[in-house]
């Protein structure tokens, strides 16, 4: 029989040093990704995944640095946005914060709204004239399965 090694031997996890946690957020805070903060203290994306998961308090340091440099960015952003000579930095916010309606459209592109209101039409044409209940709530329930897809 296969006997399997006890805890003991087991390899430990691999988790980053105190130094290495601080290093991370210092990077982070100023905008780069996690990636580039694994990259930097030179450990892989999983060691810092790992660490994060192992030490909650870490996880919630790294998700306010995230947000932090989020801010930051915005309120500059702001700042710009509110003198007439940079109109383009509240046009940006325009279309990054509110996309469906002020950002750039391609031709020929359909947007979520679109779709939802074709479905909406083809749901009430199959109302109107299809009398044979059975078979009508069988195409609903055949279009819905589709749309979770």
């Amino acid at each position: 029989m296969y006997s399997y090694p006890c805890d003991s031997a087991m390899p430990k996890r691999k988790r980053l040093t105190p130094k290495q946690q601080s290093e991370v957020l210092a990077i982070l805070s100023v905008g780069c990704t996690r990636a580039a903060a694994a990259r930097c203290i030179r450990c892989t994306p999983y060691i810092l995944r790992q660490t994060m998961s192992d030490r909650p308090q870490f996880a919630e340091q790294v998700a306010k640095a995230e947000e932090g440099i989020e801010v930051f960015c915005l309120s500059h952003l702001r700042k710009a946005a509110q003198k007439e000579q940079y109109w383009r930095a509240a046009a940006w916010i325009l279309e990054r914060r509110l996309p469906d309606r002020y950002g750039i459209k391609k031709a020929k592109t359909l947007t979520a709204e679109h779709v939802q209101k074709f479905m909406a039409m083809c749901m009430q044409v199959i109302a109107e004239e299809l009398s044979d209940d059975e078979l009508r709530e069988k195409i609903f329930s055949r279009l819905a399965e589709e749309l979770e897809e």
